[in-house]
């Protein structure tokens, strides 16, 4: 499956793609666990998404998808992941 990184996220890991080889059905939450440390120790707080990032998979808001990171994942789909921190 291929992941997209957007904003400050490219420079964490030095590129703005990834590519991750998975097999048979995966939930969304154990794809983001397989990411490279540095962009893990970001996304991830006591193995759980933390607030301020939205995720698109194939297009699609994953809060949209009723399942949240419970979605089930396939190796060919595209996870795109945008930092929304704004300030005031």
């Amino acid at each position: 499956m291929k992941v997209e990184l957007i904003g400050h996220l490219k420079s964490v890991v030095g590129k703005d793609v990834l590519e991750l080889k998975i097999e048979g059905n995966v939930p969304l939450l154990e794809v983001l666990k397989i990411l490279p440390k540095e962009l893990k120790d970001i996304l991830l707080e006591d193995g759980k998404l933390r607030p301020g990032f939205l995720l698109l998979l194939n297009g699609s808001d994953i809060r949209s998808l009723n399942k949240d990171v419970k979605t089930i994942v396939l190796d060919g789909d595209v996870l795109t992941i945008i930092p929304i921190i704004h300030g005031g």
